[in-house]
């Protein structure tokens, strides 16, 4: 079986050299981009990777249409700063060559946050686990932002996290807040309690205390995102 492993990219040149190195195991690497001015392109085209430009509407979009592209067996979907462990890239293979009744495949993430790898709040590898491994066809990306694969097909789970270099820095945290917000906006309406829920949810439910000041602030910021979308939805 075949693999091609899909990653949009705006500007990444900070982390896209160490997520493609991760990738040697796939027969393609397919960079999406939506106008990066920096050395993005140059470092994906270094690496042998595949570029297409597409002009950016929303995340599932932008997914869609790199899959619409692909011609291997099975695709990986990923972000430009993911990178893939040694022992997830085996486990990736062994199971698209004996994958069963499973079109699809589940994969957590392990998040590092402000130079900090977080252990709680929903940002832990149990919680931020996605379909990110599919055989081509089997199914389609929905929703603009946080943005979903929906398989037809029979799924699984795999045992191997991939780690996520996520947030530099709180403005970092903030801006890109902003823009899934305004993104968000357009979809369903949500009720401004969706805010305090999921603080209560991330902070105290989900242990987000146990990553000390970490946990307080992340479960807050996430918090103050979902009041940020009900403003931009009663704006307009």
């Amino acid at each position: 079986m075949t693999l091609t492993v899909v990653i949009p990219t705006l500007n990444e040149e900070l982390d896209l050299p160490k997520t493609l190195e991760s990738l040697s195991f796939a027969d393609e690497v397919l960079i999406i981009d939506s106008g990066s001015t920096d050395q993005t392109l140059s470092i994906a085209r270094q690496f042998g990777a595949r570029v297409i430009h597409y002009d950016f509407i929303d995340y599932s979009s932008t997914r869609n249409f790199a899959d619409s592209l692909v011609n291997t067996d099975w695709i990986l979907s990923i972000d430009a700063d993911v990178f893939v462990p040694k022992d997830l890239a085996k486990e990736i293979l062994k199971n698209i060559n004996d994958s069963g009744l499973n079109q699809s495949f589940y994969i957590g993430r392990q998040n590092e946050i402000w130079g900090k790898v977080i252990k709680h709040a929903d940002w832990d590898p149990k919680n931020d686990c996605h379909l990110r491994l599919y055989k081509k066809n089997s199914g389609s990306w929905v929703k603009g932002v946080h943005e979903t694969y929906r398989s037809k097909y029979p799924s699984g789970i795999l045992k191997n996290f991939l780690y996520h270099l996520n947030y530099r820095s709180v403005s970092e945290f903030l801006d890109k807040s902003s823009h899934y917000s305004q993104i968000a906006s357009n979809g369903s309406k949500i009720n401004p309690l969706q805010s305090v829920y999921d603080f209560i949810k991330r902070y105290f439910y989900r242990l987000g205390f146990l990553d000390g000041i970490h946990g307080l602030f992340l479960s807050y910021l996430q918090g103050i995102y979902y009041l940020n979308v009900y403003v931009r939805q009663n704006s307009k």
